[in-house]
């Protein structure tokens, strides 16, 4: 069967949940089998692999927009997308076409139904990644920022063995799968760290670091601690900011933001810690290049204005919610602001509206048509005990 219609690709992907829900969830043999059957698509590009939870996306938009503007043909895979399916997906930030997903969609799918009729069943993530590996191979990309999807030691992801890899910030997300405590979501992200491969470590709650520093020494990886490279703010405004930081491999460095928030001096200097790593690799990255990709990155979503008056954000945890109320109580002091909200119910809602109630005036509540969206009442009920 080939997929002559995205839409159908795409319904195929995601698929009968019973049988996706059949995938082993605890170990990477399954992702390992998959790709062996598609001959191992992951080996034939540099990768660089950044996990978290929270910041994640954005540190891989900063490093993907950082080596294309020092020359490199870059892939990004990311998750979930906003609008489309396609933007998971990019090859030098334009997002895969229509035409390759339904063509790698039914190669993948021939592979997939021949692993099922061995009793291994491949997840919709899985088949996605399978899918985005297969896409950056075939494009032949320089280098490909990787997202974990969640977690970290058993996400489909961590098959590959980067260049270099970053954690961003830890908090309590997914804890039904992840654990309960920071130092169980600490263990679970440091799964990606390889054995010789750098990593890069924003920085965390104290009782996030030890898993991280153990996993970091059983694998001789030399561990790069961004709390230990302090900035300068020079300025911060509603639309940005700009700051001084001294590098390894780099120096001195000016770096001017286009994305919001205090939070993405430290996600970008997340990225630019991992470039050092990359660079003291032997990368071609001049210092001005990085400047200017970290100057032009964009991601969607996140404290993004729509004009002058509307801003979307796509907090989702506590940590998330934090930020964001942080940056409301900096600049829209004094001012009617009114939030619309919905989450998915199996989020922590009740922590998130404890954050967020006291910042703005008016709360409205709503629902995505989606099957793990919370009741708008549920929403309502708890925002008024707030």
């Amino acid at each position: 069967m080939f997929f002559t219609k995205v839409e159908d690709a795409i319904n195929w992907i995601h698929g009968d949940m019973g049988l996706r829900r059949k995938g082993e969830k605890d170990g990477l043999n399954n992702m390992r089998a998959l790709l062996r059957r598609l001959g191992d698509p992951q080996l034939s590009f540099k990768k660089l692999h950044v996990a978290g939870t929270n910041g994640k996306g954005s540190t891989c938009a900063y490093l993907e927009s950082a080596l294309r503007a020092c020359g490199y043909k870059t892939g990004l895979y990311t998750s979930p997308y906003l609008c489309r399916y396609n933007e998971r997906i990019r090859v030098n930030n334009v997002s895969i076409p229509d035409e390759a997903i339904c063509r790698l969609a039914s190669r993948v799918r021939e592979e997939v139904l021949a692993l099922a009729g061995e009793n291994i069943f491949s997840t919709t993530f899985e088949i996605g990644t399978a899918i985005c590996f297969l896409y950056f191979a075939e494009e032949k990309v320089d280098a490909a920022v990787i997202e974990v999807g969640l977690g970290g030691r058993f996400d489909p992801t961590n098959v590959i063995v980067p260049e270099v890899c970053a954690i961003a910030a830890i908090g309590l997300d997914h804890t039904g799968i992840l654990g309960d405590t920071l130092a169980q979501i600490g263990m679970e992200k440091a799964g990606i760290i390889k054995p010789g491969v750098p990593c890069a470590l924003y920085p965390v709650e104290d009782e996030a670091l030890p898993p991280i520093l153990e996993a970091a020494t059983r694998n001789g990886s030399e561990l790069l601690q961004t709390r230990l490279i302090p900035v300068r703010v020079l300025s911060e405004h509603a639309r940005g900011a700009e700051y001084e930081a001294v590098f390894p491999s780099f120096g001195r460095m000016r770096l001017k933001l286009g994305l919001i928030g205090h939070h993405q001096i430290s996600n970008s200097r997340l990225a630019v810690a991992a470039l050092a790593l990359l660079k003291e690799r032997g990368w071609d990255l001049p210092a001005e290049n990085v400047e200017r990709g970290i100057e032009a990155t964009r991601w969607a979503g996140r404290l993004e204005w729509i004009g002058d008056r509307y801003l979307i954000d796509g907090a989702h945890n506590p940590q998330g919610a934090s930020s964001l109320a942080s940056y409301a109580r900096q600049y829209f002091y004094g001012k009617k602001t009114v939030l619309v909200t919905g989450m998915m119910h199996d989020k922590q809602i009740d922590e998130c509206a404890r954050i967020l109630a006291p910042v703005f005036r008016e709360v409205v509540a709503t629902r995505v048509d989606y099957p793990r969206a919370a009741l708008t009442s549920e929403l309502r009920e708890i925002y008024e005990r707030e």
